[in-house]
């Protein structure tokens, strides 16, 4: 059996819940009730925290919360758990008629809840544009931080909502400010691949280098997540290609090729990102394809001219290998050929290749390739290729706009870009 006043406070809660304003006004007539106070009684454990304001706005119940406004009830007064206002749950619950109500009833459009979330981060969060528009108009502060220190900017371009970004960027929000981890809004736009909010951010001139706690600009994010067209986005805004994570020292072109993300690799090498930087480890971007056999990235920078004599490792004993060296080792001889063929030998590896040693890894298939390598250890690079060496060595980074522009016939420019890479791998394979 349910007290008298338990039965009181369950008909209270449901005229509440149910919207019936005239059995409202008797109850609380009748009973003297404190509209500013907690529910006695609740049906849902999740409204046990709440006051009628709270769940009011919660619902949408406009006549309801007009009354409860009109009765003197606290527009501020907060949850003891979650500390948010009835304003919070009308943003919340997209409620519009509620929160315009609120306002003018005097609520704070600045509150914070526990997380430190105000109105504006919630409508920003959910993308929903009205309402926004009506927190800006009446001066919220867009630039408001979480206890993670984002900003309603970084929520919206987090969950890709374009038109909330454009109206937050309009009400002069600033746009580099940084989170706890130091990530800034474009970091959450390169993270997603927003390529659209990217370019609006851009546009509107945040910063495109800025570094995070990790050392990871906009770029190596996109490139961490394979993003291709937010990569071509951030390269086309001229970002800097060669900044180097804080714990590793790896670039974007490491990143891309440690994670076999070949046409991202091709983006970079073709906006002139350099393949010759040393991360932590010493060890330059080719090691790592070498090492793991990506044929395909090789192929890409010899096209892209990379300059593959350059050593892929040093030791710290001051010793290093070249990028040959180090495919001799492990038995990628299809690497080996494809050096081979461009003239990249390295010919301190011909222990790897004696008429007496077997490799501990060849394959029955590799036999032939190992054969014409070893001949090709007893023979001189050709002057043909030696001449073309020295012409991409001295063009260096974008071969293709220079080469053009170069007085030479058709021929010999198709000649030194490779354009029949295939055709002149098989050629002299052969």
């Amino acid at each position: 059996m349910l007290l008298r006043t338990q039965m009181v406070g369950i008909e209270f809660y449901d005229a509440v819940l149910n919207n019936e304003l005239q059995l409202l006004k008797r109850i609380v007539t009748q009973h003297k009730i404190d509209l500013n106070a907690k529910f006695v009684e609740v049906r849902k454990k999740n409204h046990a925290d709440l006051c009628p304001i709270h769940l009011a706005a919660y619902r949408g119940y406009t006549y309801m919360l007009q009354y409860l406004i009109e009765s003197k009830c606290d527009v501020n007064k907060t949850t003891a758990t979650l500390r948010r206002t009835a304003l919070h749950f009308a943003v919340l619950r997209h409620k519009l008629a509620c929160m315009l109500l609120l306002i003018r009833a005097g609520a704070k459009i600045d509150a914070k809840d526990t997380f430190s979330n105000s109105p504006c981060h919630y409508a920003a969060d959910d993308g929903y544009c009205q309402i926004l528009d009506r927190l800006i108009r009446r001066g919220v502060n867009v630039n408001t931080q979480d206890i993670t220190s984002k900003t309603p900017l970084m929520k919206a371009v987090r969950n890709n909502k374009t038109d909330a970004v454009i109206r937050l960027i309009r009400a002069n929000c600033n746009m580099n400010i940084t989170d706890r981890n130091y990530d800034m809004a474009l970091h959450y736009a390169s993270r997603n691949g927003c390529a659209d909010v990217i370019d609006i951010l851009i546009s509107a001139g945040s910063l495109i280098d800025v570094q995070n706690y990790w050392g990871r600009t906009p770029l190596m994010e996109a490139v961490c997540y394979n993003h291709k067209e937010a990569v071509a986005r951030l390269l086309k805004a001229n970002c800097d290609l060669n900044r180097r994570e804080f714990k590793t020292g790896d670039t974007a072109l490491h990143i891309a090729i440690k994670r076999n993300y070949t046409d991202v690799v091709g983006l970079l090498l073709k906006a002139g990102s350099r393949h010759d930087i040393y991360n932590h480890q010493s060890e330059t971007a080719a090691y790592d394809a070498v090492v793991s056999n990506k044929t395909e990235i090789i192929q890409l920078m010899v096209i892209h001219n990379c300059d593959l004599e350059q050593p892929g490792k040093y030791f710290s004993n001051g010793v290093y290998k070249s990028l040959f060296q180090i495919a001799s080792e492990r038995g990628h001889f299809t690497i080996c050929r494809l050096l081979a063929v461009h003239g990249y030998v390295d010919y301190r590896a011909r222990m790897y290749f004696h008429q007496s040693y077997i490799p501990p890894r060849l394959v029955p298939e590799a036999e032939h390739v190992v054969n014409w390598l070893r001949k090709k250890m007893q023979t001189t690079t050709s002057l043909q290729q030696l001449c073309r060496k020295c012409i991409r060595k001295r063009i260096g980074y974008k071969i293709a706009e220079s080469v053009e522009a170069l007085p030479m016939p058709r021929a010999l420019k198709d000649y030194v870009l490779i354009k029949d890479f295939n055709e002149s791998d098989q050629m002299n394979f052969k």
